[in-house]
């Protein structure tokens, strides 16, 4: 079971960390079809989807989960 906590008072950022205390892990692809692992900083919400920040190449970029990221 994941836990999960809100960041802010409208709900609309959270974090999520699996029961051994460590956050949530996701893979996206890559252009090439390399998968990568990244760690998800915070979820927030966009309408009625859901979008991961996550740092990749040394920038926080903000990604849906079937994104598909530049090698």
């Amino acid at each position: 079971m994941e836990n999960f906590y809100y960041l802010n008072n409208n709900g609309s950022r959270w974090v999520t960390y699996d029961k051994d205390g460590k956050k949530q892990q996701i893979q996206i692809e890559t252009v090439s079809g390399k998968l990568v692992k990244r760690t998800v900083i915070f979820w927030e919400s966009f309408g009625n989807y859901a979008t991961a920040c996550i740092s990749y190449k040394g920038k926080k970029i903000k990604v849906f989960t079937t994104t598909i990221l530049e090698d």
